[in-house]
C-alpha cells in the first residue's frame, strides 16, 4: 500500500470510529483473484487505492448505502453492493455513458463514478459525481481515496 494511501486510511478509520452513520463489517476483505476476475469482466485495471481496500476492507457503509465492493461471481447477480453488477446495470440501462463505473450511488440525489474513459493516471481513475437535479457531473476526487475521505467526513 502506498504510503499516501496508508495515511488516508489511517485518517478514514479515525473518522470512522467517531461516526454513527459510517460502519465497515471485519471479515469482508476481497481476495487477489476476485480482484482478477473483476478485472477482466470489466476489460480494465481497478484503480490502485481501490484494490488496496478492497485488500484491506472490502466494504465500508455510510447509513444504509454501501460503497460498492465485489461479491463472489455466483452471488452477483444478487448482490447490489457489487461494483460489477452495478456496472452490468450501467451498461444494460445505457447510462452513463460507456466508461463511467458507478463505485456509491446513495439513497439520495447523487451518485459517484469511476471515470475510466481517459485510462489510469498514477493508478487511479478520477471519481465524478452526478448530480440528479441538474444532471450534470463534476469531478469530485482524482482518487479513491480522496473520494473515501471526503464521503465519510460529509457523513459525519
Amino acid at each position: 500500500m502506498s504510503p499516501d494511501w496508508n495515511s488516508a486510511f489511517e485518517r478514514l478509520g479515525t473518522m470512522i470510529a467517531g461516526s454513527s452513520r459510517v460502519r465497515v463489517f471485519p471479515g469482508r476483505a476481497a481476495p487477489p483473484d476476485l480482484v482478477e476476475d473483476a478485472e477482466r469482466e470489466l476489460g480494465l485495471p481497478l484503480p490502485a487505492c481501490y484494490r488496496s481496500w478492497l485488500a484491506a476492507y472490502g466494504n465500508l457503509f455510510i447509513g444504509p448505502d454501501p460503497v460498492f465492493g465485489l461479491a463472489e461471481p455466483e452471488h452477483r447477480d444478487v448482490a447490489d453492493d457489487d461494483l460489477i453488477y452495478n456496472a452490468r446495470l450501467v451498461e444494460e440501462s445505457g447510462f452513463p455513458s460507456s466508461g463511467m463505473i458507478p463505485v456509491y450511488v446513495p439513497d439520495a440525489d447523487e451518485a459517484f463514478y469511476f471515470d475510466t474513459r481517459s485510462g489510469l493516471k498514477g493508478g487511479e481513475y478520477p471519481v465524478l459525481r452526478y448530480d440528479y437535479n441538474t444532471g450534470a457531473f463534476e469531478t469530485f476526487s482524482s482518487s479513491f481515496a480522496g473520494f473515501l475521505v471526503e464521503v465519510v467526513r460529509r457523513a459525519g
